[in-house]
């Protein structure tokens, strides 16, 4: 409950952080789409939640003996734990999304020029800032599962969303919105243009997402309870 409160509060001030230093300190924002990039806040803070909420049962030597008191398979609690994970991280990115919302919306109506986002704009792109954050948590939680160290979870988290698409770009740039750091600028804006899809992008972050947890999940079952 600590780590969700601490995480909570942090995500919610580093979004509303985020949207207040580029609504007014970012120059000129007078495009719909730089608009729409403004808003869309930071999910790799929800993978690093996903990481850490995951990887605190090992650290503090809980997760066996919880597989032993549900008298269940550690798959079983494993896959368990994913799913409170995921439904948790979902909160805080319903959470985030809305504050930065709240407070960016107005900042760029009256601080910036050009057309104001309208409801038929900014419903997707809270939808693809919710889902992003979403699915950014269980791809944190499910590599926390895998590793079961916080610190070589989180570093795991930055390879796969930062070094990964730099390596993927080398051989075919357009493959990038496809891996998890890509499919997430997609989601909330980060990028954008025609050439960019949402729905492929979305499947793609949902893909790798389902895929750890799946791996993490399967992996349990090789692993004693320690």
């Amino acid at each position: 409950i600590r780590t969700t409160l601490w995480f909570a509060l942090a995500s919610v001030a580093l979004s509303v952080l985020n949207v207040v230093v580029v609504s007014l300190a970012s120059g000129t924002l007078d495009e719909v789409a730089e608009k729409e990039e403004a808003l869309g806040g930071m999910p790799l803070l929800l993978l690093f939640f996903g990481a850490v909420a995951v990887t605190a049962e090992y650290r503090h030597r809980t997760a066996a003996p919880a597989v032993l008191v549900s008298g269940r398979a550690p798959s079983t609690v494993a896959a368990a734990r994913l799913c409170a994970t995921v439904v948790v991280g979902l909160g805080l990115a319903v959470l985030t999304t809305g504050a930065s919302f709240a407070l960016g919306v107005p900042l760029l109506a009256v601080h910036q020029p050009g057309p104001d986002l309208t409801a038929a704009q900014l419903l997707p792109l809270a939808g693809g800032c919710v889902l992003a954050g979403t699915l950014s948590v269980l791809v944190g939680a499910a590599l926390g599962g895998l590793l079961r160290n916080q610190i070589a979870a989180v570093v795991a988290g930055i390879v796969v969303y930062f070094v990964a698409p730099s390596l993927v770009g080398m051989v075919d740039a357009s493959a990038v919105d496809y891996t998890p750091f890509g499919s997430v600028q997609v989601l909330t804006r980060g990028v954008h243009g025609s050439a960019h899809s949402l729905p492929g992008s979305a499947l793609a972050l949902a893909v790798w997402a389902a895929g750890l947890a799946v791996f993490a999940v399967l992996a349990e079952r090789h692993r004693d309870l320690g």
